[in-house]
């Protein structure tokens, strides 16, 4: 007798829950937009004139942003602080995007060795030397999944945490 009463409490307060589901918004729930009153909008801008051209390789299905490469900054040999690097890795025609993709943690063990083994640190130890970094980088990436797998690598932005002096 339980069971039954159970079964049918169930029933009935899953088509109340079904139906209040698929009923129109009342118009005091109603925003300005007409929509639900609890969505809302938000818009930033990253300041950058490229900013089409990142929206389209975000949608790009041969392209990743691989984890955060942490890479040394030194100036004469003595250790001032380290880059934190996110790069962008577009993969040629033809190769499995997927399968690099499962391996980056593979590829970003391979360029924080090769950061700390070529120094891609400015003069002054201040700021990560881009076209070293890309070359150093990319050479390593193209050892690594083969000749001609890496269409274009960049650099997306770094942030710099550099020691007292």
């Amino acid at each position: 007798m339980r069971f039954l009463i159970s079964l049918l409490m169930s029933v009935l307060l899953s088509s109340t829950a079904l139906a209040a589901a698929s009923a129109p918004p009342s118009s005091d729930d109603e925003g300005s937009s007409g929509g639900s009153g609890n969505r809302f909008l938000m818009l930033f801008s990253s300041g950058n004139e490229n900013e089409d051209e990142y929206v389209e390789e975000e949608d790009d299905p041969r392209s990743f942003t691989m984890p955060a490469v942490v890479a040394p900054l030194a100036e004469n040999g003595r250790l001032t602080g380290f880059a934190y690097v996110l790069v962008r890795m577009r993969v040629a025609q033809g190769h499995d995007v997927w399968r690099m993709q499962e391996n980056t943690h593979y590829a970003l063990d391979l360029m924080t060795r090769t950061a700390f083994r070529e120094d891609l640190s400015t003069e002054d130890g201040q700021a990560l030397n881009r076209e070293a970094a890309v070359a150093a980088w990319s050479q390593a990436l193209g050892e690594y999944y083969g000749a001609g797998a890496i269409e274009t690598l960049e650099i997306r932005s770094f942030d710099v945490r550099l020691f007292a002096r």
